[in-house]
């Protein structure tokens, strides 16, 4: 696999999830400002959050997208996935990734975030994220798939 795979996997991830996030209305769940809110935990103001908050969360897609395809190099069955075993694989990931993030998010951003708009977060938002996670974690597996 080219080490450019999970940069691009990551990049198409990462996208997936912010739509899933904010189209969330569609699924029944509230729509969440994750960028926003990345972005101002640094910034300290929603106003100019959103590229700052943008390029974090690419960034961390891309490594994470990294961190998945060495988890899947370390499984014996690597080389002999089909496209529905990487859908299968990436997806229990990403549903693992968003469980983590989610508990993090409820632990300590809920609790310390500089802006008090984004301290709250209900059972619509928490599924929101693992939703997403999992959008994520499918479609890294597509990509990974079609390029490998």
């Amino acid at each position: 696999m080219n080490m450019l795979t999970p940069a691009i996997a990551g990049v198409a991830g990462v996208l997936v999830m912010i739509l899933f996030l904010r189209r969330a209305r569609y699924l029944h769940l509230p729509e969440t400002q994750m960028i926003r809110a990345i972005g101002s935990a640094v910034t300290k103001d929603a106003g100019n959050a959103l590229w700052p908050g943008f390029a974090i969360h690419l960034v961390m897609g891309i490594l994470f997208s990294y961190g998945y395809m060495l988890l899947l190099r370390t499984a014996p069955v690597e080389g002999v996935l089909s496209l529905r075993g990487h859908l299968i694989v990436y997806g229990v990931m990403g549903t693992v990734h968003g469980l983590i993030v989610t508990l993090i998010l409820v632990i300590t951003v809920v609790q310390y975030h500089p802006l008090e708009e984004f301290r709250k977060m209900e059972p619509g938002d928490m599924a929101s994220h693992v939703i997403a996670h999992i959008a994520y974690g499918v479609t890294l597996g597509v990509v990974m798939a079609l390029m490998s």
